[in-house]
């Protein structure tokens, strides 16, 4: 096993990780459209551009509390610096 049979395969769990968990929320919103079919005004709508950037529905959460999306531009990092590096 060389650097890329490792790297590709890291690469795809990481893609089918993103997959299934796109695939899982999409079935948890169409389950819940199902049940609900009036219309309802969203209370977040008139908040800041960075409060709905971060996370609009926790106010106490920060820029460091993004703990899965730091894990994945240190992953695409990761990646970027193994392909700069290999000989």
């Amino acid at each position: 096993m060389d650097g890329y049979t490792i790297l590709g395969s890291f690469l795809l769990l990481f893609i089918l990780f993103i997959y299934l968990t796109w695939f899982g929320f999409s079935v948890k919103v169409d389950n819940e459209k199902n049940n609900e079919s009036e219309i309802k005004m969203n209370p977040y709508d008139n908040l800041p551009l960075h409060r709905k950037i971060i996370d609009k529905k926790n106010s106490k959460i920060g820029l460091i509390d993004l703990g899965n999306h730091i894990l994945i531009i240190g992953f695409i990092l990761l990646v970027i610096f193994v392909a700069i590096n290999v000989d």
